[in-house]
């Protein structure tokens, strides 16, 4: 059984409208099984850092975990605040670690975490975000051979444009999260970007080079902040990998992320970034690639390239 959230008990809070059974399968009431195959895997080399906040999405999280060819071995967990009940699915899976904070640390808090890890690598996901069977094993190996963080999504920054993720720029400038014809990450190559989004596996030992320069703001932006300093102070590069089938893609429900706690319909959230982006390359002269080689993104994405 799939932990989809108890398909018969969703329906039936959907059709009664009964908000305390909808609360009661978010917080994994309705779960009585776990996955047959193992979460973990102790000779692995990989430490996954999940966040849950306002979303539930926590139980089919584990489960894509649960189903990957390689396993991590270890699972963290960071439960921002109280507004999801996770103990029901936690019961069920006694080897992930809980890391519970009242204080909404936001988007750079996950990776601070990351600075704790004693494995090599790092895979932290979005809360919106269910993986394929084989990304952690592709991405541990691009990671290796390319040198680069690997994100399932990610975005390319138009020469002179510090407002990149307006509507506009989607067709060209966005990899991975747009495609209408998919409900998963679709990506055709193997894509150099500016920086990632959804999901992002790099070697430890990186994080520790993302506080040389402090975060413009603790608000938004650590996507770009993770590959703008990571590639200013070790000349890091950011890949979302060709994503052609359910099997190699990085996120299997890209509508999870379409919701009202999505932080891109925010009304500040285009300037926010904008002000982000002027810190990283007018004061610390970071240079996204279109604006180094002043050319198109064509020329710089082949699969060759990369």
């Amino acid at each position: 059984m799939s932990l989809n959230f108890g398909t018969k008990y969703f329906f039936l809070a959907c059709l009664n409208g009964g908000k305390k059974v909808i609360d009661r399968v978010l917080s994994g009431k309705y779960f009585k099984k776990r996955p047959v195959n193992q979460l973990l895997d102790e000779n692995s080399d990989t430490t996954v850092i999940l966040t849950v906040w306002k979303r539930g999405h926590l139980a089919e999280q584990l489960n894509a975990l649960s189903n990957q060819m390689q396993k991590p071995c270890q699972v963290w967990v960071y439960h921002c605040a109280d507004h999801i009940n996770i103990k029901g699915i936690l019961k069920l899976y006694p080897e992930v670690s809980l890391i519970h904070s009242a204080v909404n640390l936001k988007y750079f808090g996950r990776f601070s975490l990351a600075q704790y890890v004693t494995s090599k690598f790092v895979w932290v996901l979005d809360d919106d975000v269910i993986p394929s069977v084989n990304w952690l094993d592709m991405s541990k190996k691009m990671c290796v051979e390319q040198n680069a963080i690997i994100a399932s999504a990610g975005r390319i920054i138009p020469n002179g444009d510090y407002f990149p993720e307006q509507p506009t720029n989607t067709s060209r400038f966005f990899y991975g999260d747009v495609s209408p014809r998919y409900s998963w990450n679709f990506c055709p190559e193997n894509t150099i970007v500016d920086f990632g989004c959804n999901s992002w596996f790099f070697q430890k030992h990186w994080v520790q080079h993302l506080w040389q320069i402090p975060p413009f703001t603790l608000d938004t932006a650590e996507d770009m902040h993770l590959s703008a300093v990571l590639n200013l102070k070790m000349g890091i590069k950011t890949i979302v990998p060709k994503q052609t089938d359910i099997e190699s893609t990085g996120n299997l429900k890209i509508m999870y992320g379409r919701d009202r706690d999505a932080s891109w319909i925010k009304y500040d959230f285009l300037k926010k970034r904008e002000q982000v982006l002027r810190y990283l390359i007018d004061d610390h002269g970071w240079q996204p690639q279109l604006w180094l080689k002043n050319t198109e993104p064509e020329s710089l994405y082949n699969a060759s390239d990369v």
